[in-house]
């Protein structure tokens, strides 16, 4: 009887640790991913900062709608909202003017 007491405590123990042990894993591997993801986000927010400002050499035409997709895109990178606000409103300041900066700047003051 003391036996299949013990047993039964020292089973209860076990499955107690696993579940807590896979728990604590769980929280790791999302954190992990969370990591992973915000480094994304940061690289792809740069290059899209990067085809803006620093467009590719090579023909206007081309390079405008480049500047107006990116410019587009930057409304998806909340993260990153006043920052972008900030340096869409200096270039419209500059005289760089493009129509995708107000829509993107109406959108983001959202």
């Amino acid at each position: 009887m003391l036996i299949i007491n013990w047993l039964k405590e020292w089973q209860f123990w076990t499955a107690t640790i696993t579940i807590i042990s896979g728990i604590f894993a769980l929280f790791k591997y999302l954190d992990g991913k969370k990591t992973i993801q915000r480094q994304q986000n940061f690289e792809n927010y740069h290059k899209l900062i990067e085809r803006v400002f620093r467009p590719l050499n090579g023909d206007k035409n081309t390079m405008v709608q480049i500047q107006k997709a990116a410019i587009f895109e930057l409304r998806n990178y909340k993260d990153y909202k006043e920052l972008t606000i900030e340096l869409l409103k200096e270039w419209k300041d500059k005289g760089i003017y493009n129509e995708q900066i107000d829509d993107t700047l109406k959108h983001l003051k959202k």
